[in-house]
């Protein structure tokens, strides 16, 4: 049987791992000396509440170490594993499992997974596995399904500020300096690589946001298969957002509560869609 492993960046909780079943690793967050485990050490409502008070947090790198203990057992048990996990260009972690698997020397029972995503666009990736698992399909029929919704998910961010991006290592500091002088609120997104970076370059919120609901109804001109609206601790801001993107889109659309590791980059003030386009 297929096992389905999944990494914490994905916005469940520790009680929607242990519903699903699908195994949790999590990832890391560094305060100084002081390393966390996500949904284990910390979560997300105190992360951004002590991030809004103006503590600046960093990631910390996945250990090979920690993915073996979590694939061995299941290896031992007989069972194949398929790993779905945040974007290698803005993560160590698929890289962390590709040496887990071969520390196990067990590269024909494991197949990780690049999201070349977080947050809900690999949470709905690791959900479909998990179906498919539990339906009997073999891991090549579940990685070629993944690869098909991978390239029909479209996920886009609204920041307060820059600030956190060039704290959390994706601006540098001439970047960070004029951005923040000419007030810039860029909307970001996962590209096709994975790379989270800029989509565009707006001067205000409201054009941003104006920018944002087009884009939205872009993606969803063709149908929508699923869709989520991220949110760190800013939910009034939210509910405005979800609100239309439910009319943009007519049909239903969730709430994603931003993960710990990815508030590193973002901030607490954010806005971000998911959209995974209907298949054609």
């Amino acid at each position: 049987m297929v096992q389905v492993v999944m990494d914490t960046t994905t916005g469940m909780t520790r009680q929607e791992f242990d519903q699903s079943g699908i195994t949790m690793i999590p990832l890391y967050v560094r305060d100084g000396d002081k390393v966390y485990r996500e949904q284990v050490d910390i979560f997300p409502d105190e992360f951004y509440r002590r991030e809004r008070a103006g503590l600046i947090y960093e990631t910390a790198q996945t250990n090979p170490a920690d993915l073996v203990s979590v694939f061995k057992p299941i290896v031992e048990a007989g069972d194949e594993v398929v790993c779905v996990l945040i974007s290698s260009a803005i993560s160590g972690s698929v890289n962390a499992a590709h040496v887990a698997a071969q520390m196990l020397g067990a590269e024909d029972r494991i197949t990780v997974v690049d999201s070349l995503e977080s947050g809900y666009g690999e949470a709905y990736l690791g959900h479909t596995a998990k179906k498919m698992a539990d339906a009997g399909e073999s891991r090549v029929e579940i990685v070629r399904a993944l690869a098909d919704i991978r390239s029909r998910t479209r996920t886009y961010f609204i920041m307060e500020s820059l600030k956190w991006l060039f704290h959390g290592g994706r601006l540098t500091g001439a970047q960070y300096f004029v951005g923040s002088v000419i007030k810039l609120n860029p909307i970001v997104w996962f590209d096709e690589a994975g790379r989270m970076t800029s989509y565009d370059k707006t001067r205000t919120i409201k054009v941003a946001k104006d920018h944002m609901r087009q884009l939205v109804a872009d993606c969803g001109k063709n149908g929508v298969e699923a869709a989520t609206l991220h949110w760190p601790d800013n939910l009034n801001e939210a509910q405005g957002f979800h609100a239309e993107m439910e009319e943009i889109l007519q049909a239903p659309v969730s709430y994603t509560k931003l993960s710990c590791v990815l508030g590193v980059h973002t901030g607490p003030d954010l806005l971000g869609p998911c959209i995974i386009m209907k298949a054609s």
